[in-house]
């Protein structure tokens, strides 16, 4: 080996080392998979979300506590954790991400163009959403009003948003450490906003609080998982790294639970007698110090690493680059894209990007499972073109989630589009199957 080859082996082996050994389109060996707790601890840092707590501020202003906590073991106990089970084992089983394993049921053009495109644009606003939100918390830490003080608030949102890429730019590896800094630093931020919450309001106005309901139950069911329905289709680009098996993955799920149930009741707690869903002028109002802000920067670290990892990873599907230098950069690209929408204003759109999120991942959800499950039978396999009968119960399912959610609401719109989608694939693979037998039907 000359010297120039020698150099080049040297460079790449420093790069991995930087980046992590963390490949974008490829299998995990079954070597590299880890205990079930690494990918729960990252799933519990993705639920230390500002989104969180708003929508329990939101809950708040409809239901007292009874109602809310009966919302949320629907919500997060039933769908959340059996969604959460399912997509995870399909993660582990095939060790690919998300967008990857769509190349079998969707088929590799619509894969990159329709599945990577939803996972990139979607994780990007998410990121975008809980920057502006981090931004304006440290703003106020600061005492720069944020609503007037623009350019300083841009630049504190720039600087935030680079810190919270890092992690995701330089790996997986990188995100766990993140994690089990971070998940522990909420949770001192839960039990401060409880203690403020009780020392200003009182727990007899809590226990008491019953407003005038502004939605249904089941509309409150819906947002809750809203939050979380995402998970249902990027959960596979973390527990690509566990062990294939059905316990493990059953358990995974416990980190979004363990953490999102609690913080959901403190967003609803702290917001009591505030009557603001803005949770830094709850935090505000409460009298939060400089440490409590630090703190809600420091755990929305946890989920943001993970929103920018997803988004770099379809990316890469998306333009087909495999390697994990050139995951890293597509990533950094992705950040600079979404720092920009964040400082556009995108958090005055979040309920409405909730809803949409809640019709666009079951509906490709829904195609992933019965495929992978029912005519794939646990098998991956890269499958080139575009699967029309994939589109087809895209559409029917997004149509079915918009219809009950916003022309005729009745139900749960994410579990009735997810139904739809799993039902309309199978029926339209089987006639596919009689009519014009392919690759997709095999």
């Amino acid at each position: 080996m000359n010297k120039v080859e020698d150099s080049t082996r040297l460079g790449q082996e420093e790069e991995i080392k930087f980046l992590s050994n963390d490949p974008a389109l490829t299998e995990i060996p079954l070597k590299d998979r880890q205990h079930w707790l690494t990918p729960a601890m990252i799933f519990g840092g993705l639920e230390f979300t500002i989104p969180v707590l708003m929508v329990g501020a939101s809950l708040a202003a409809s239901f007292g506590l009874s109602k809310i906590l009966l919302i949320l073991i629907i919500a997060l106990f039933v769908f959340q954790w059996v969604g959460n089970t399912v997509a995870g084992y399909i993660g582990a089983k095939t060790g690919r991400s998300s967008s990857v394993i769509a190349k079998t049921s969707f088929g590799t053009t619509q894969a990159r163009v329709i599945v990577g495109l939803t996972i990139f644009v979607v994780s990007l606003g998410w990121w975008a959403l809980q920057t502006a939100v981090a931004g304006n918390a440290i703003a106020a830490m600061f005492g720069i009003d944020y609503t007037t003080q623009y350019w300083s608030w841009v630049l504190i949102t720039v600087v935030a948003g680079l810190l919270f890429a890092l992690p995701s730019i330089i790996g997986y590896n990188s995100m766990k450490w993140t994690d089990y800094l971070a998940v522990p630093a909420g949770l001192i931020l839960i039990i401060g906003g409880i203690y403020l919450s009780l020392k200003n309001i009182g727990w007899s106005t809590i226990a008491n609080w019953n407003p005038e309901p502004t939605m249904t139950i089941a509309a409150a069911i819906s947002l809750v998982i809203g939050v979380n329905v995402s998970q249902w289709v990027i959960a596979s680009d973390y527990t690509r790294y566990a062990k294939p098996t059905w316990k493990d993955n059953l358990l995974i799920p416990s980190g979004i639970v363990v953490v999102g149930f609690p913080l959901f009741i403190v967003g609803a707690i702290m917001s009591v007698g505030v009557g603001d869903a803005d949770i830094v002028n709850v935090m505000m109002n409460l009298g939060f110090p400089v440490w409590g802000f630090l703190i809600l920067w420091l755990a929305t670290w946890t989920s943001q690493i993970v929103n920018n990892y997803s988004m770099g990873l379809a990316l890469a599907n998306v333009l087909n680059i495999s390697s994990s230098k050139g995951r890293a950069i597509l990533t950094l690209i992705g950040t600079i894209i979404a720092i920009v929408i964040a400082i556009l204003g995108i958090l005055d759109y979040f309920e409405d990007f909730l809803y949409l999120t809640a019709l666009l991942y079951p509906a490709i959800a829904g195609v992933l499972f019965s495929d992978f499950f029912f005519i794939r039978k646990q098998k991956w396999v890269e499958i080139p073109g575009w699967n029309w009968m994939a589109t087809i119960a895209v559409v029917i399912s997004v149509i079915v989630g918009y219809y009950t959610q916003y022309i005729n609401p009745m139900g749960l719109p994410a579990i009735q589009s997810l139904l739809a989608s799993m039902a309309a694939y199978l029926i339209a693979m089987k006639i596919k199957k009689k009519v014009a037998p392919d690759l997709f039907t095999e």
